[in-house]
């Protein structure tokens, strides 16, 4: 079994091929392998033994998370679910996806099926923008180009000292629909 962590290539072009969701499959020889468990091992029982079946994608109105080149993420410092609704505005006028804290998750603001960092999903965007975070470790995300952090100046590439409360409206202000 071989783990990639998806964020760390570049997304391929689609192609009319791919498309068709039909994926060439090709045999592997393991007997190079010898010795240990592969000697254990009937190889020639598995042989044909795998197929594609489809790859499918859930239906969104936002880019997945995992895989998303702008990630506006909210954290502990919103203080409601009903203030995290900016954070949700915010990504829709960016065509971003939204990431939470652990602290956002537990709290009930959001499903944790947005959470990023060590015990939710590994994002590498383009553009990384994180309010109400505590400038912990997994919120230092390998953003492409920057990281955007307010109040957190330290670990960002670019920042803005300021009450999110009242920035975030500026930044919804300013932004095109």
């Amino acid at each position: 079994m071989l783990t990639i962590r998806s964020t760390s290539f570049p997304v391929p072009a689609r192609s009319v091929e791919l498309a068709s969701n039909k994926s060439a499959i090709s045999q592997v020889d393991l007997s190079m392998l010898g010795g240990g468990l592969m000697s254990d091992i009937n190889l020639s029982d598995s042989i044909g033994k795998s197929r594609y079946v489809k790859q499918t994608s859930p239906e969104a109105e936002r880019p997945d998370l995992a895989n998303a080149r702008v990630v506006v993420t909210g954290g502990r410092g919103l203080k409601t679910a009903e203030n995290f609704k900016m954070i949700e505005k915010l990504a829709e006028k960016l065509g971003a996806a939204v990431g939470a804290t652990r602290a956002a998750v537990d709290a009930g603001f959001v499903p944790n099926d947005l959470q990023v960092g060590q015990t939710g999903k590994i994002v590498a965007p383009k553009l990384y923008m994180a309010f109400g975070v505590s400038g912990a470790i997994q919120h230092l995300q390998e953003s492409e180009i920057l990281r955007f952090h307010i109040n957190v100046s330290e670990v960002a590439d670019y920042g803005v000292v300021g009450d999110l409360f009242e920035v975030i409206p500026k930044l919804l202000e300013k932004l095109p629909e």
